[in-house]
């Protein structure tokens, strides 16, 4: 079974990684993980102290799951770590993770992401996607995850992106709306023998072709749209997320495979979309060796 991690603090933010994590686990018939991180930084307190202090922490922030999951299954797991973020990250790994969804910081605006530092470090290099509610999620009315947005240029990050996309459109009974966008010109210098005009010209027509290739080999499959648009790609994502339930991206196109690591386009987009985000990491399979940070909670 596939499973989903959200980490609670009992702020906000964490609160609404639990609602969109509720919803996602259950589209993707997954079993869902809620992890409470404790420090274990020394404290000016005995040894047990501390222990009865981060026993009682758990339970209250526990009961807290309880009462905003109402009564929905999930595994608890206890984590202690001076670093919440490696501890999100140890867990995803020994579980073998689908996802870590995590909230939006309070820096950024009411109904928009904008990842905290917990968000950044995972963004870094987490083992699986990393999905970012926007901040207010749960307070919101959700008509559901309907109509599904993938960033789409056709290398092979996008058609990793596109897959996760696909899977959860088709799971959702939703439309899957393929996203390219031609980026701006840059100009052309006169002794290359090119004119802007026909080399955005040329560049358009590449991202139809693109668009046409992915379009074709869904069609049939489920319901499916296609956007071509022109403009900064970063803005144009961003825009789009004010029609989307939820957007897809891909990784960078470097660095070690089967670890989460945004680009230029995606830091940007989770910085600003309105919509919940999804960046799903390269490389489909899944890590051959795991550890085992944590504890299950009994």
């Amino acid at each position: 079974m596939s499973k989903v991690v959200v980490g609670f603090d009992g702020r906000d933010a964490s609160r609404d990684a639990l609602r969109l994590g509720r919803e996602l686990a259950a589209v993707e018939d997954a079993e869902l993980q809620v992890a409470v991180a404790v420090a274990y930084a020394p404290l000016p307190i005995t040894v047990e102290a501390f222990d009865r202090a981060r026993a009682e922490r758990f339970r209250e922030l526990f009961a807290e799951v309880e009462r905003e999951l109402d009564s929905a299954e999930f595994v608890r797991w206890e984590l202690e770590d001076a670093s919440p973020a490696h501890a999100l990250d140890q867990l995803a790994e020994s579980q073998q993770a689908e996802m870590i969804v995590i909230g939006s910081t309070h820096r950024g605006a009411l109904g928009r992401v904008y990842p905290g530092s917990v968000g950044e470090r995972l963004l870094s290099g987490a083992p699986c996607a990393i999905c970012v509610a926007p901040r207010g999620y749960a307070e919101r009315e959700h008509a559901g995850l309907g109509l599904i947005g993938v960033g789409y240029d056709g290398s092979p990050e996008a058609e990793v992106a596109l897959g996760e996309a696909e899977g959860l459109a088709r799971r959702l009974g939703g439309t899957l709306r393929l996203i390219a966008v031609v980026p701006p010109v840059v100009p052309m210098p006169a002794r290359i023998g090119h004119t802007d005009g026909g080399f955005r010209k040329v560049l358009r027509e590449h991202f139809e072709r693109v668009l046409e290739t992915g379009s074709a080999r869904l069609a049939g499959r489920l319901d499916l749209e296609a956007a071509l648009l022109e403009g900064d790609p970063a803005a144009a994502l961003v825009d789009q997320g004010v029609e989307l339930d939820l957007l897809v991206l891909g990784s960078r196109g470097y660095g070690p495979f089967r670890r989460t690591l945004l680009g230029g386009v995606a830091a940007k987009v989770m910085r600003t979309a309105p919509c919940p985000v999804i960046v799903v990491p390269r490389g489909a399979e899944r890590p051959d060796e795991v550890g085992a940070p944590a504890r299950e909670a009994t």
